[in-house]
């Protein structure tokens, strides 16, 4: 079981973005956590340099990083990507609430 899981709809997104946007080889998949209270917990996913201050785990090709403290914010949840009626994102999501199988 990985720390952070992504829908194979994000796998196909991030692929996508990295491909077209030109990703810099020396960055990675940062994922984080923006917090604006304690109900307000937003996902914050962008490509980036890693630091000497970030774990890092592989993911599919690609190499996610993530600052330690945040990881329990990912406990039971996973990183999906969504088109729903043109607005397009990445979003946490209940692995229990998933109907579809995740990325391995």
């Amino acid at each position: 079981m990985q720390l952070i899981e992504f829908t194979p709809a994000a796998i196909e997104a991030i692929k996508h973005y990295k491909d077209t946007l030109h990703i810099p080889e020396t960055h990675a998949l940062r994922v984080g956590i923006r917090q604006k209270n304690a109900q307000d917990k937003g996902l914050i996913i962008g490509f980036d340099a890693k630091t000497e201050k970030d774990k890092a785990v592989m993911i599919e090709d690609f190499e996610v990083i993530y600052n330690a403290g945040q990881v329990f914010f990912f406990a039971g949840m996973v990183i999906d990507y969504q088109d729903i009626n043109g607005k397009k994102g990445f979003k946490f999501v209940e692995k229990s609430k998933l109907t579809a199988p995740l990325a391995t």
